[in-house]
């Protein structure tokens, strides 16, 4: 009974360590549970022993599934690649297994400020007409843009001729242009000031002042190839941009000084019968009056032309052959969208169209 008493005792004397060493356990779990490596931190140490896209394409998809939507991952791991001087063809892979970046939109508007808008004959109230799809313009952009932060989104108005470029053109295209992109930290709504409303309107009214003294051609070839090849937007590893290009004119591709682009006159019956026929560009490429193409590229881009408005001797065929003319140039350049519209009887109805241009 004695021998007995003396192990139950023993029992109770050894009960403590019991205690201890599941505490000593229970302990030792924890401080390996908050102190190993997360995915996290392996997959950014990882990431700092890539030295080259595979690997990081590699690491990538190790730790998507639970890094994902990780900003600092997703962050390191663009600017890894960044860091490895890709070709274009090379960031265009990437960004095809990347999530996609945050978008941007880039407006480009381009209005033709030629003897169109002085040609009462064929063309009533254009500079009005031309100011109202402007102001469109601006009120889409304004809403498109104003509820965003730290976008990138940018409106752009520019002239084609490079002697309406300069002097005061000048001064007031540098008054209308509009660029989030260092707009950083603060909600878009803080840019887009009655002070800017004013800016844009006095300059665009200044402009077609200037414009009405002194029209001139519109060289949209000699555009494309100087300027708007500088203006274009490509996607990056950290941004995406949409670009989108809005050209106000009549349809008559007709600089000063040079034969029209868009050739109508001295082919009018063939065109004609090929608009009744509906195989007007086929007509167009078998003469070989296509308009030449410009070396650039507009995979990125989409185009919206507007305010297109046949002249009384088009007699009602016109505006199928000038169609014909934009959308086959524009798509030899590869143009993502092309949108060819005609000047409405009613303004609401171009309203309506260039706004779903630019917000969808």
């Amino acid at each position: 009974m004695e021998l007995a008493q003396n192990r139950g005792k023993k029992k109770k004397d050894k009960k403590p360590l019991y205690i201890l060493a599941g505490f000593l356990m229970f302990f030792g779990v924890f401080i390996y549970l908050i102190t190993r490596p997360s995915d996290q931190s392996k997959a950014l140490k990882e990431l700092e022993t890539s030295f080259n896209k595979k690997d990081v394409e590699m690491v990538w998809y190790k730790y998507k599934a639970d890094l994902y939507q990780d900003e600092e991952f997703l962050f390191e791991t663009r600017k890894k690649l960044s860091g490895l001087n890709l070709s274009e063809e090379e960031i265009k892979e990437c960004r095809g297994w990347l999530p996609i970046a945050p978008t941007s939109i880039n407006l480009i508007i381009i209005p033709d400020l030629s003897r169109r808008i002085i040609d009462t004959l064929n063309n009533p109230n254009q500079i009005s007409n031309d100011i109202f799809v402007l102001e469109t313009v601006w009120k889409a952009f304004v809403d498109f843009s104003k509820l965003k932060q730290d976008s990138k989104d940018k409106l752009i108005i520019d002239v084609t001729d490079i002697d309406q470029a300069k002097g005061q053109f000048g001064e007031v295209a540098n008054n209308l242009q509009f660029d989030l992109s260092n707009h950083k930290g603060k909600s878009n709504r803080l840019f887009f000031t009655a002070n800017k409303d004013k800016q844009f309107e006095t300059s665009i009214t200044e402009m077609y002042n200037l414009a009405k003294e002194k029209p001139l051609g519109a060289d949209y070839r000699f555009y494309l190839r100087r300027y708007l090849i500088n203006h274009l937007k490509k996607p990056t590893l950290f941004d995406n941009y949409i670009n989108k290009v809005i050209i106000i004119t009549d349809g008559y591709l007709e600089a000063e000084g040079r034969p029209a682009d868009t050739k109508i006159y001295g082919f009018e019956r063939p065109l004609h019968q090929a608009v009744s026929i509906g195989n007007t560009l086929e007509v167009i490429t078998s003469k070989g009056l296509n308009i030449p193409k410009v070396d650039i590229d507009l995979s990125n881009s989409e185009i919206l032309v507007c305010e297109v408005n046949e002249r009384k001797a088009g007699k009602g065929f016109d505006f199928e052959i000038l169609k014909a003319y934009w959308e086959d140039w524009f798509k030899r350049m590869n143009v993502k969208k092309v949108n060819f519209i005609q000047r409405e009887q009613a303004n609401q109805l171009t309203a309506k169209r260039v706004t779903e241009f630019i917000t969808k």
